[in-house]
């Protein structure tokens, strides 16, 4: 709900209207789809520059599959670090969720994620952008109870939400003692349109009234949607296919 609160708060591109949401994490509770659904309402909050609101985005969960597990880095060692029991991953409703891992940008496609980050697109333009420790579960984010008049949360996460708003005087943290940008460097960048895109963005650089920030987002947009032979990976099967270290799992 605070996501929500934020988001409605925000003013977005008229592209970002009915645009994908997606989210991607190593770890997946015990969902239903009313559950899905709220989620998704509160992911797609937030108005477009003439007040519309932006509308419910379609949701895809970008989730390594067995066959990307067996041929990682690791092999099978890494679904170690994607812990998520088959009562939960196989559930029939969330078929319709399931995208690929792909990091062929960044040469990463190997390199099993756990990351956690939640975002809105089009095309490699972000709406905003949600780096965060939140798997997606009721632990983490939370469900409604007492006719929505309460939100039980269980677990305590930490988040670092990118928005496209206009730099603001003051504004800002440092890691440092002396990492503050100065006023005359504040000033220049003040008032200025902010416009997030991914690595693979190939649009025109900044000019006077806008400023793009690329981000690391590390998986392809837009992801590929499982095929009916990808069997998303779920850590408590046993898999017999060897892995490339000849391993099978369990070890």
């Amino acid at each position: 709900m605070k996501l929500r609160t934020i988001l409605q708060e925000c003013t977005f591109s008229k592209e970002f209207q009915k645009s994908p949401l997606i989210y991607q994490f190593s770890s997946l509770g015990s969902l239903d789809e009313k559950w899905m659904t709220e989620f998704a309402s509160s992911m797609s909050a937030g108005v477009t520059d003439d007040k519309k609101p932006l509308g419910i985005g379609e949701p895809m969960i970008v989730w390594p599959n067995v066959e990307d597990v067996r041929c990682s880095l690791e092999g099978y060692a890494a679904g170690s670090a994607i812990p998520s029991p088959s009562k939960n991953v196989e559930k029939e409703f969330l078929k319709k969720y399931w995208a690929r891992w792909k990091a062929s940008h960044t040469g990463r496609c190997r390199a099993m994620p756990h990351i956690k980050t939640f975002l809105r697109y089009n095309g490699q333009s972000l709406a905003w952008f949600l780096l965060t420790s939140s798997n997606l579960s009721k632990a983490a984010w939370g469900t409604l109870q007492k006719n929505n008049s309460q939100l039980m949360i269980r677990s305590y996460e930490l988040g670092v939400l990118f928005l496209p708003s206009s730099v603001k005087r003051g504004c800002g943290f440092s890691c440092t003692n002396n990492g503050y940008p100065s006023e005359d460097e504040t000033s220049m960048h003040e008032g200025k349109k902010i416009k997030l895109v991914t690595l693979a963005w190939q649009g025109k650089g900044n000019d006077d009234s806008s400023e793009v920030i690329k981000l690391p987002v590390p998986y392809e947009l837009p992801p590929k949607p499982y095929s009916p032979e990808d069997i998303p990976w779920s850590w408590d099967r046993r898999y017999t296919k060897k892995d490339i270290y000849g391993q099978v799992w369990p070890r």
